[in-house]
């Protein structure tokens, strides 16, 4: 998996992961709004060969959850 993958796949105090039948869904705390609008972003300029997102918007200029969908099945 790629740099930008394997950062969103990890625990942080932005967002709480939950693996998905498709992919994985990571949900904004609202305490980190801000950082995981910034983490969004970048992951919608980067996404396309390895993967996509859907992006959720929290009604304002952030986000409040995104969909992560893998394009490739990770090698073991």
């Amino acid at each position: 998996m790629g740099r930008l993958l394997d950062k969103l796949l990890k625990t942080s105090p932005a967002y709480d992961i939950r693996q998905d039948k498709d992919g994985f869904v990571l949900v904004g705390k609202p305490d980190h709004i801000d950082e995981f609008s910034d983490i969004v972003r970048e992951a919608a300029e980067q996404a396309g060969e390895e993967f996509v997102v859907f992006t959720t918007s929290d009604g304002h200029q952030g986000y409040s959850q995104m969909f992560v969908m893998l394009l490739d099945e990770p090698r073991a």
